[in-house]
């Protein structure tokens, strides 16, 4: 018995002593960066909650909506303030602006600078909110940088994003090119289960 528990703790003791990567941020060359989203959305008796995976570099985003089995459903590629929207269930696509796309998915009209600009330097356009109707809280992020949630209303409308992940990844965002090779639908044909 004494020989298994000298035997346990000398694991213990390398294991704690293991020397750790340093972690370069941002890394080296080529690098993108990948967020982890958890959202809930609010609007009278429509509630939706979910969690996305966010990556993007200087050229392009990407995001990715899990299913609550943890499957991916859709996937949002946004290159400038254009998006394509792809359901891989049901094969098709829907090409148009971000913000349409934003609106009528969460009743919140706003662009994608506006949004990128809010979520990883916590700055609300004020003017251009109020002219919407649009009100943002946010819970900033002892650290700095990226605030650790954003609350988002309009009308009866209630959009929460609270960040789970910050990480830099080697590599840069490809976009795939669905519109090539999904049949192209109207947006409620893509949003629909």
């Amino acid at each position: 018995m004494l020989k298994k528990s000298l035997i346990v703790l000398a694991i213990a003791g390398m294991l704690s002593c293991r020397a750790r990567r340093p972690e370069l941020t941002p890394p080296d060359g080529t690098h993108f960066r990948s967020l982890g989203v958890k959202f809930s959305f609010r609007e009278k008796d429509v509630r939706q909650s979910g969690r996305i995976v966010w990556r993007f570099d200087g050229e392009h985003s990407k995001f990715i909506f899990f299913t609550p089995l943890n499957q991916i459903g859709l996937e949002l590629d946004v290159s400038g303030e254009d998006a394509v929207l792809a359901n891989f269930t049901r094969k098709e696509c829907w090409q148009g602006d971000f913000h349409v796309l934003l609106e009528r998915m969460w009743g919140i009209d706003m662009s994608f600078s506006s949004l990128k600009a809010l979520l990883l330097a916590g700055e609300i356009p004020r003017g251009d909110f109020a002219a919407k109707g649009i009100e943002a809280d946010m819970e900033p992020n002892p650290g700095g940088g990226a605030p650790r949630a954003v609350r988002l209303r309009r009308g009866d409308a209630e959009l929460s994003l609270r960040l789970t992940r910050d990480e830099y990844r080697p590599g840069k965002v490809v976009l795939a090119g669905y519109e090539e090779r999904y049949r192209a639908a109207d947006l409620e044909s893509v949003l629909a289960e």
